[in-house]
């Protein structure tokens, strides 16, 4: 290949990868899955922590998640304990089997659950926890029962949670079904005795757990179909991008308008056929019709020419003229030019 082939080839090869880049556009950034910190309310110092044997409460605060405005659902917050890496609703992971979380009473909620919702949600009624801002943050109010919880197992049966023994957090997923890995997150809580110098709040923290607990044996005992956001949620969707909801089409008034411009260009397709068909007839008519005579024949004439053997002989060679007006003029003219032979031409016009 010689040193301008080299060239053409080198030059089309940008021009193609420039043309790609212009069409494919720049890449999208990626949706960073939030954060989340939690504090004891009360005591901001204090983060990532809860008592393993009183009910505590903590102030959780997320933020880099995503918010859709006018978004189904939102963000559900639990505590409960994951399973690895691969827990996640998005990773193929489920409830009862890959997480496990403290249920609460939907009709008497103690706060063991948090939804925080999309902006304009349809459910934002429902939520607890407030609202997740333009950019992805939220902050709420929630309760840890402690080092241990039951719950249910993918089979439905009732199962007690060590959270000494195994790791527990707060869950972050979508919600009401939602896949969105975008909100999932899981952060650890270690347990350390945060009542053990007061006792007097020691004492309140103990009567607010056996409030509590009484409160999720109730809903345990009611079965799994009250007790929990996510078991009341509605079923899940297959895409984990929620758009904003689209106006609704009037497919009632587009059928009609469809029949309509179908009869108009029916009618229209009649119309031409029939001028077409007008037109060739009319032109075959006029080409069998004669043509009209001239204007100068518009006046009547009578020509005639006569021409006879016995016209009377001229004596000699001679020649006679003779004029005869009949309602008219006319001339008559004769000759002759030996014995036997005549000419005579007669014509007349007649007003």
């Amino acid at each position: 290949m010689n040193r301008p082939t080299k060239m053409l080839a080198a030059l089309g090869v940008a021009v193609a990868a420039v043309l790609g880049t212009a069409v494919a556009g720049p890449a999208a950034p990626a949706q960073a899955a939030g954060s989340v910190r939690v504090s004891v309310t009360g005591q901001p110092e204090l983060v990532g922590v809860a008592d393993p044997d009183y009910l505590t409460d903590v102030t959780v605060t997320g933020s880099g998640f995503q918010s859709i405005p006018s978004g189904f659902g939102g963000i559900y917050v639990f505590f409960g304990w994951v399973d690895g890496g691969a827990w996640a609703p998005s990773q193929g992971g489920a409830t009862g089997s890959t997480y496990r979380y403290v249920y609460d009473d939907e009709a008497n909620p103690v706060g063991y659950q948090v939804f925080v919702s999309f902006p304009g949600s349809s459910t934002e009624y429902a939520a607890n926890g407030g609202e997740v801002s333009a950019d992805g943050s939220w902050s709420a109010s929630m309760k840890i029962p402690g080092a241990s919880f039951e719950s249910y197992d993918r089979n439905g049966d009732v199962t007690t949670v060590d959270c000494l023994a195994v790791q527990c957090g707060i869950i972050t997923i979508g919600a009401h079904g939602v896949v969105n890995p975008s909100n999932e997150s899981f952060t650890p809580i270690s347990f350390q005795h945060l009542y053990s110098g007061d006792a007097d709040a020691a004492a309140a923290a103990e009567a607010e757990k056996a409030a509590a607990d009484a409160a999720a044996a109730a809903a345990a005992a009611a079965g799994s179909a009250n007790t929990s956001l996510e078991t009341d949620a509605p079923a899940p969707v297959s895409t984990t991008i929620i758009a904003a909801p689209t106006a609704a089409s009037d497919d009632g008034n587009l059928v009609p308008i469809l029949l309509g411009a179908v009869g108009g260009v029916g009618v229209l397709a009649l119309a031409a056929i029939g001028f077409l068909v007008w037109a060739v007839l009319s032109s075959r008519r006029r080409a069998v019709l004669p043509a009209p005579a001239p204007a100068a024949a518009m006046a009547a004439t009578d020509a005639g020419a006569g021409a006879g053997a016995g016209s009377p002989p001229a004596s000699g060679i001679g020649g006679g003229v003779n004029a005869r007006t009949a309602g008219g003029s006319g001339s008559s003219t004769g000759s002759g030019s030996g014995p036997g032979n005549g000419a005579g031409a007669d014509s007349g016009r007649g007003a």
